[in-house]
């Protein structure tokens, strides 16, 4: 093993061993976000949908939401470890938990290390002319949406995107619709050739 492998190895289980206190709800919402059930896409996208739904309603400032949120966070990270250990001690771990857990975990590294790649790349390396224009014009061009299109409205399909991705994933729908427009677009290619003969 090199020494970056062997490093990457320690990043991991130190994540792992970090984690390790929300064990129990991490495998469980792996579950959810992957529809482990046929129903937990309804219930993803209507949790999602009314927690929004609350949000509109509420109508609160950005000062209090970020308020609330921060205590929500605190008062999560306190109850579900708390929770977990209450719940886990009628239950035994076994070895697909495990596995699942393991799974979970280095997904969530490999999410990290892309993100502290890109963050060197983009942050911390010297950057070419080409690279700032086109990072600045992505961030004028989502100023503008964010400037004519309902900012929470926005969140909210943003927010569906990412709760749902690992499902969609999952159940391979992106594959079959690839497959599905490749196939209309040899049809349409080889039907072309033929009016073309």
């Amino acid at each position: 093993m090199t020494t970056s492998q062997v490093d990457q190895k320690r990043a991991l289980i130190k994540l792992k061993h970090d984690l390790e206190p929300f064990r129990n709800a991490i495998v469980g919402a792996h579950g959810v976000l992957t529809w482990e059930k046929q129903y937990y896409a309804g219930v993803v996208f209507g949790a999602i949908s009314v927690m929004y739904l609350l949000l509109w309603y509420m109508d609160l400032s950005f000062i209090t939401l970020f308020s609330l949120l921060a205590l929500l966070a605190f008062f999560m990270d306190f109850v579900i470890p708390t929770l977990s250990r209450f719940l886990s001690s009628g239950g035994k771990w076994d070895g697909e938990q495990e596995a699942k857990f393991e799974e979970v975990c280095g997904q969530l590294y490999g999410i990290k290390s892309a993100i502290a790649v890109w963050y060197d790349y983009l942050f911390k390396e010297r950057k070419p002319t080409m690279v700032v224009i086109v990072i600045s014009l992505g961030l004028l061009a989502l100023a503008w949406i964010g400037a004519i299109i309902n900012n929470l409205l926005l969140m909210y399909c943003a927010t569906v995107l990412v709760a749902m991705w690992p499902g969609l994933n999952e159940k391979n729908v992106f594959k079959s619709i690839t497959q599905n427009a490749s196939k209309i677009i040899k049809e349409k290619i080889q039907y072309g050739k033929k009016k073309l003969q």
